[in-house]
Formats: C-alpha cells, sequence, structure tokens
C-alpha cells in the first residue's frame, strides 16, 4: 500500500498529499516510490503482524550471523536495503543506520529471503 507525499497523477487520477493510493502493479508503486512521489505505509492489519514479528527476535549462531552479515552488508546498499526489508515485513521502527538494519533483519529471521529475492532477479 502506498501513500502520496504530494499532489501528482497517475493514470489519469489525481491524488492529493496523504490520499492511499490503490489499484496499482507493484512495478508502479515501486516506480512512484522511487520518484519520492508515494511511500509505503502499512494497514492496521499489517501493523499488528509487524508487531508480532518484533517479538519473534530469533537467537542465531555468532558464526552464521557474520556470514549473513556480510552477504547483506555486500549485496545491498542501505537505501535498498532499507526498501527491501520494509517489503519483506521486517520492523525497523527507530533505526537509520545500515548495520543496525542488517541485524533487525537476521534477528526477525529474513535475511534468507532477502538473499534469495535478489538472487532470483
Amino acid at each position: 500500500m502506498i501513500r502520496a507525499k504530494h499532489t501528482i497523477r497517475h493514470n489519469d487520477v489525481e491524488y492529493k498529499k496523504g490520499d492511499i493510493i490503490e489499484g496499482l502493479t507493484e512495478s508502479d508503486k515501486k516506480r512512484l516510490v522511487r520518484l519520492k512521489s508515494a511511500e509505503y505505509v502499512i494497514s492496521p492489519e499489517e501493523e499488528m503482524k509487524k508487531q508480532q514479528v518484533a517479538k519473534d527476535v530469533k537467537e542465531i549462531p555468532s558464526e552464521l550471523f557474520e556470514e549473513l552479515r556480510k552477504a547483506l552488508d555486500e549485496e545491498f546498499n542501505a537505501e535498498e536495503l532499507k526498501r527491501e526489508a520494509k517489503e519483506v515485513g521486517v520492523d525497523l521502527t527507530g533505526l537509520t543506520r545500515k548495520d543496525d538494519i542488517i541485524e533487525a533483519i537476521i534477528r526477525q529471521g529474513k535475511a534468507d529471503e532477502l538473499l534469495e529475492d535478489d538472487s532470483n532477479e
């Protein structure tokens, strides 16, 4: 789900700042977000799921943690990492540093998902 960051016109429909834009393809959503015309938002149901995920932090052996940390660090720049993490449901509340985002991805069990998705493109 995305929300207009300012007044925009897409597919002959005008959206005002704050409007939820629905019915778009994933590529259209990504394009509007990439152009900084819109931002990803989550529904109340997704917020509940996110809170549940935040409580399900996993303990990872240090060798595996370091392997995943290195792979994510090499594979993504900070912006890509943050965007991809949000798409797979990682709770990034209050996190801005790349290292912290990587740790959240790994602790919430989403590292494999991000690394697999990237290798299939």
